[in-house]
């Protein structure tokens, strides 16, 4: 097992969090407040980065959560 998989687990539900919560404000018009450099940027490449930071939380917690002992070359 990975020495810091807790916390490599707890980032990923971070980033999980806050990529679904940022994408579905969108979608209302709303924007978080420490998220605005992200707004302000060309809006493909905002969702894109917000894609980006799902899909590296779901990662996150797979790696965090495997016992790569117990898996099978």
């Amino acid at each position: 097992m990975l020495k810091h998989s807790a916390t490599l687990t707890v980032v990923g539900f971070v980033l999980l969090f806050v990529g679904i919560l940022t994408l579905f404000l969108n979608m209302v018009g709303v924007d978080l407040v420490f998220m605005k450099w992200l707004y302000e940027t060309n809006p493909a490449l905002s969702f894109i980065i917000r894609l980006v930071m799902v899909i590296a939380g779901l990662i996150m917690i797979y790696v965090g959560q495997t016992d790569w002992d117990r898996e099978e070359a």
